[in-house]
C-alpha cells in the first residue's frame, strides 16, 4: 500500500491524473462486476430452486401426509422418486433416524436396527428407479436429524459437494405431518451450469475490463494532454520570465476555471515582483544619489574647515581679527556638520520606528508655545496664526514642535525677506485635526512635488547655499507625521506659494 501511494505521488501531474484514473475506473469496474456477479448468481442459483420447488410440486401434500409411519415411508419411496426426477436431478428418502432408504443412485440401503418395534429391516426397495450418474450429495446423519426436528417446510436450498466433490443444489422436504415428520424427500441439481454461468461472465468482466482500461488509457491520456495544455503554456511563459522580462503576463480566458485563476495568481505575484524590482532599482538609485548627495554636502564645511585651519597653521593665529573670523567660520560649519549628522540620525532612528511616548495635546498650544521662536525664524516676514481652540491629538509634544520648525525654516527659505507673508492655521475635518503652513514664496514645479520628500532632494532653483539647508528637513517631517499614523500633504503653484497640510486624528 505505501509502495501504490509513493508511486501515485510521483511523476509528472498528468501521470498522476492518469494513474488516478486508472485506479478510480479500475475500483469502478470492480464493485460494478462485484454487485454484476453476486445478483446474477443470486438469480441463476434461485432459478434452480425454483426448479426443485416446481419437482416438489408434482407430489401432493396431502398424499405425503398421510405417510406416517416408517413402513409407508418405504413402501411410496419409489413412487416418490418416480415423480420428482428426471435426467437432471438426483432424489433421496431419508428416514426419521437420518438414514437414507433410497435414491437414484440404485444402491442397496438397509435400515439399521434401533429400539423401536415398529421397524423392520430392508434390503432392497422394491420397483426402484434405474440408477443415474449423478451422485447424490449426502449429509450425517446428524445433519438430518436436525432438519427433521427444524420448523416450517423446509424452503431453501443448500451447495453440498458430492463425494465426487461436485457442487450441487439441494432441498429437503417433509413426509408425514410437518411437526412430527417420518423423513424426508432430498432431491438436488447440479451446479456446474450455473458455475459455467459464473466463470464465463468473469472471464467476459476481465476481458471487458482490460479493454475498457487500454481505451480509457488512450482517451484519457488525449484528454488529459488536452485539459493540461494551458497549463503547460503557463509553465513555457514563466520559465520564459527574467529580470529583463518582467513586464510579460499570462494569459487569461483559457476556458478553465482553475488555469484562469493560477494565471491571474501569477500576474499577480509578477506585477508585484516588477513593482519591487522597480522599487529596489528606485532605493539603489536613490542611495547613489544620497551617497553622492552626503559626500557633497559634508565636503564643502570639511573643506572650510580644513582651510581655516591651514591659514592659522601659517600664522593667521597672531592676527587677532583673522583668528576671530577663522574661528568663528570653524565654528559655523561644525554646527552644520553636527546639524546634518543629528539630522541624519533622526531619519534613522524614526524609519526603525523607535516607539515613542505620546500624550493627548492641544495642537493650539503647542504652536502658541513655540510662536516667539517662530518669529524670530521667520525675521521681517510676517507670521500669522489662524488657530482653532480645543483640538486634542495625541502626539509627541517635542516632535511635533520639531515639524513645525522645519516647516516654517523651508516656508523661510522661499519667500521674500520683507514682503514673505506665512499662515499657521489649525481646523478640524471628518475627525481630523489639520495642521496648514502656508506662504507666498515661489512655490514648487509640479514635477517635484513627489519627490520633495525625499533625502537631499532640492529643486534646482533652490540650490543656493545662502540658507544652508540640506534637503532633510522635509524627509523628517515626514517621517514624524508617517510615525503618528498621520498624513502630509502639499500644494504649490509656481509664484503664488505653497501650503503643507498635515491631517492628525483628532481626539474628542
Amino acid at each position: 500500500m505505501k509502495k501504490l501511494k509513493n508511486l501515485l505521488n510521483t511523476g509528472s501531474l498528468q501521470w498522476k491524473l492518469l494513474s488516478r484514473f486508472f485506479l478510480i475506473l479500475m475500483l469502478l469496474l470492480l464493485i460494478m462486476e462485484a454487485y454484476q456477479y453476486v445478483t446474477l448468481k443470486q438469480y441463476l442459483y434461485n432459478s434452480k430452486e425454483q426448479v426443485l420447488d416446481a419437482r416438489f410440486h408434482n407430489i401432493q401434500i396431502s398424499n405425503l401426509q398421510q405417510i406416517q409411519t416408517p413402513e409407508a415411508v418405504v413402501k411410496n419411496a419409489s413412487s416418490i422418486i418416480d415423480s420428482i426426477i428426471d435426467s437432471n436431478i438426483s432424489a433421496a428418502i431419508i428416514d426419521f433416524h437420518g438414514n437414507r432408504l433410497a435414491g437414484t443412485s440404485g444402491e442397496e440401503l438397509k435400515k439399521h436396527g434401533d429400539n423401536s418395534d415398529n421397524h423392520e429391516n430392508f434390503s432392497k426397495i422394491e420397483g426402484s428407479p434405474p440408477p443415474i450418474s449423478v451422485p447424490i450429495p449426502q449429509l450425517s446423519q446428524n445433519d438430518y436429524i436436525k432438519l427433521l426436528r427444524q420448523r416450517g417446510t423446509l424452503e431453501g436450498y443448500r451447495l453440498i459437494r458430492d463425494e465426487n466433490k461436485n457442487l450441487q443444489i439441494v432441498a429437503w422436504r417433509k413426509i408425514g405431518y410437518p411437526k412430527s415428520p417420518s423423513g424426508l424427500i432430498q432431491i438436488s441439481i447440479s451446479a456446474k451450469p450455473v458455475q459455467d454461468i459464473l466463470s464465463h461472465q468473469l472471464y467476459i468482466f476481465i476481458g471487458s475490463s482490460i479493454l475498457v482500461l487500454i481505451i480509457g488509457g488512450i482517451l484519457g491520456g488525449a484528454v488529459f494532454r488536452y485539459t493540461l495544455k494551458p497549463l503547460y503554456n503557463v509553465t513555457s511563459t514563466v520559465a520564459q520570465i527574467d529580470v529583463r522580462q518582467l513586464n510579460m503576463r499570462l494569459p487569461l480566458e483559457t476556458g478553465q476555471l482553475e488555469i484562469d485563476k493560477l494565471s491571474i495568481a501569477f500576474n499577480n505575484m509578477l506585477e508585484r515582483i516588477e513593482t519591487s524590482f522597480e522599487k529596489e532599482q528606485y532605493i539603489k538609485e536613490k542611495m547613489r544619489q544620497f551617497i553622492s548627495d552626503a559626500s557633497h554636502e559634508l565636503r564643502t564645511p570639511l573643506t572650510s574647515i580644513h582651510g581655516f585651519v591651514e591659514v592659522l597653521l601659517r600664522g593667521a593665529a597672531k592676527n587677532e581679527k583673522q583668528l576671530d573670523l577663522a574661528l568663528n567660520s570653524i565654528l559655523m560649519e561644525s554646527e552644520r556638520l553636527t546639524k546634518l549628522v543629528n539630522d541624519l540620525l533622526l531619519l534613522t532612528k524614526l524609519e526603525q520606528k523607535v516607539i515613542v511616548e505620546m500624550a493627548l495635546e492641544n495642537i493650539s498650544d503647542i504652536i502658541k508655545e513655540i510662536y516667539p521662536q517662530l518669529q524670530i525664524l521667520s525675521g521681517e516676514r510676517k507670521v500669522a496664526l489662524q488657530l482653532h481652540d480645543n483640538i486634542f491629538v495625541s502626539v509627541n509634544r517635542n516632535q511635533i514642535k520639531q515639524v513645525i520648525f522645519n516647516l516654517l525654516q523651508n516656508a523661510v527659505h522661499h519667500t521674500d525677506e520683507k514682503n514673505g507673508v506665512i499662515t499657521i492655521s489649525t481646523n478640524i475635518l471628518d475627525n481630523f485635526a489639520t495642521l496648514n503652513i502656508t506662504d507666498n514664496g515661489t512655490g514648487i514645479p509640479k514635477e517635484h512635488l513627489s519627490e520633495i520628500f525625499d533625502r537631499f532632494f532640492r529643486s534646482e532653483s533652490h540650490r543656493s547655499r545662502k540658507h544652508g539647508g540640506y534637503g532633510l528637513g522635509l524627509s523628517i517631517v515626514k517621517s514624524i507625521i508617517d510615525a503618528h499614523n498621520g498624513k502630509i500633504d502639499v500644494t504649490s503653484e509656481l509664484g503664488v506659494g505653497t501650503t503643507f497640510s498635515i491631517y492628525l486624528k483628532s481626539i474628542k
